[in-house]
């Protein structure tokens, strides 16, 4: 499953309705946390430019990405584990059809691991 990218179910804030809802949303799966988890990056539509990270954000125009409704970005620094039972539908073997952009994601993931750790220290 590692390097495909799937549908997840993925809790968001609805600010409309003050309350926790849900959404289906693209992500890469980038590692297994254990038996049934899986380390995952989302992909994201960011309306507001200035919520993009010049750094750890990828841009994916969905004229070269065609498993995608809309330019989008995935969120390299937005990493977040998913139970198996929340991954729907494979969209595509992004490792595969997407080599580079594929090792890209993971240095940037590297990148940013490497920088929060030295923040802390």
């Amino acid at each position: 499953m590692i390097g495909k990218v799937y549908k997840s179910i993925v809790p968001y804030y609805d600010r409309s309705a003050r309350k926790q809802s849900f959404k289906s949303r693209p992500c890469l799966i980038i590692g297994q946390a254990d038996v049934g988890d899986y380390v995952v990056l989302p992909i994201s539509s960011i309306s507001d430019k200035s919520k993009v990270n010049p750094a750890y954000d990828i841009s994916l125009d969905c004229s070269v990405y065609t498993f995608l409704h809309k330019d989008s970005y995935l969120r390299t620094h937005k990493q977040t584990v998913v139970n198996i039972a929340l991954l729907k539908d494979q969209l595509v073997d992004f490792k595969s059809t997407y080599e580079e952009k594929f090792l890209e994601s993971i240095i940037k993931v590297e990148e940013f691991q490497k920088q929060m750790t030295l923040d802390v220290l």
